[in-house]
């Protein structure tokens, strides 16, 4: 056995030193990269992190110092780093490079032009995938890049522009290229399935097609039209997704962050949904009427409208609960009996454990200590 333990050890400790390279950032400043670039032919891999980003040190730790990676970007590359939240010369960088997300990794020529970008922390295997990538001059950001600097103006260049915006968190830009698609395409060919991805539940929703977007008020006026070519179950899914997320979002507080209250804007949600064919359409309308309560500080209102409907919601709408509990616990003071009803009300009704144990968690606190 203590040769068995012995071996393993000498094992463990030839693995670890056989890790012993790590890439080399020299230059500091972005001019004496570019000038390294040109003089020697090579590339310059610029590191854009931060001092507080969790997948940048990540990438530094357990990526940068794998000795195949190591090995390639040292011979293939001039390495650089930025460090953008304490050198405010690196400000200028990210503006020209519209870094909106950490990590972000860079590939330029020795004129500085982009020739690939990617974001965010991986396995060293995805990131030599992506480098690769990038080095093809063929690759998605130097082609689209190029036909929309030439004037190209597609419909499927602007969807897929828009969206590639979004994987790299250039979230101004996604916006402004989704606004050009809206405004030169077509009805017709808007709704066609390929563009589905502006409009539905995905990564791209929360940039391009939620809450008090375009391409979300679009949908919902022209829901007859995108069911047609994309399901009716597809977009009703999507329409609902939304309407909860309005609910949710009024009841804890975030919508009214980004809206001070207007009752046109409950009044518009609910003309939207009038319009709709969705099942279930009036459970919707009273997850809006308890929004538009929420906003005018109407709890008791808010609490009667729960205590009413919330035994007949579905299982989906019925996660409203937890906002509503959030909901009260913002509103100290607010102590009405009928939250202990609403509890009992969804512990009878829901099939959800995790919902049910929050009922009987808020169930406890708001019954009156004399009644316990």
């Amino acid at each position: 056995m203590k040769n068995i333990l012995t071996l393993i050890l000498l094992t463990l400790g030839l693995a670890a030193s056989g890790q012993n390279r790590k890439i080399e950032f020299k230059p500091d400043n972005l001019n004496e990269a570019l000038t390294l670039a040109k003089a020697q032919h090579k590339v310059v891999f610029v590191d854009c992190y931060t001092s507080w980003c969790i997948p940048c040190k990540h990438m530094e730790a357990n990526v940068f110092t794998v000795d195949t990676v190591a090995d390639f970007f040292n011979s293939t590359f001039i390495n650089m780093k930025a460090e953008m939240d304490k050198d405010d010369r690196m400000k200028a960088l990210g503006k020209t490079y519209n870094i909106g997300a950490y990590p972000s990794y860079l590939l330029l020529d020795g004129d500085g032009k982009l020739l690939f970008k990617f974001v965010g922390g991986m396995s060293a295997d995805a990131f030599m995938k992506k480098i690769r990538s990038g080095l093809k001059p063929n690759n998605e950001v130097a082609v689209m890049d190029e036909r929309y600097e030439s004037g190209d103006r597609s419909a499927g260049l602007l969807r897929d522009y828009a969206l590639l915006k979004v994987r790299l968190q250039e979230i101004p830009l996604a916006k402004k290229i989704d606004e050009e698609f809206m405004d030169r395409v077509p009805l017709k060919q808007i709704v066609k399935k390929e563009n589905w991805a502006l409009f539905g539940k995905n990564r791209y929703a929360m940039y391009l097609s939620e809450i008090d977007t375009r391409n979300f008020n679009f949908l919902a006026d022209h829901w007859k039209e995108f069911a047609v070519e994309n399901t009716k179950d597809t977009v009703d899914e999507k329409l609902a997704s939304v309407y909860r997320k309005i609910a949710s979002y009024a009841l804890v507080g975030y919508y009214f962050k980004g809206h001070p209250y207007n009752k046109d804007d409950f009044e518009h949600y609910r003309k939207q949904i009038n319009a709709t064919d969705m099942p279930d359409k009036d459970q919707f309308l009273v997850l809006i009427d308890m929004a538009d309560a929420a906003g005018k500080k109407d709890l008791d209102k808010v609490t009667d409208l729960m205590a009413k409907h919330i035994s007949g919601f579905t299982e989906a709408n019925r996660r409203i609960t937890w906002d509503y509990f959030t909901f009260c616990s913002n509103n100290r003071n607010y102590k009405s009996p009928r939250i202990v009803e609403i509890a009992d009300l969804v512990i009878k009704a829901t099939n959800n454990p995790y919902l049910v144990s929050t009922c009987e968690m808020y169930k406890k606190k708001y019954t009156p200590t004399d009644a316990r």
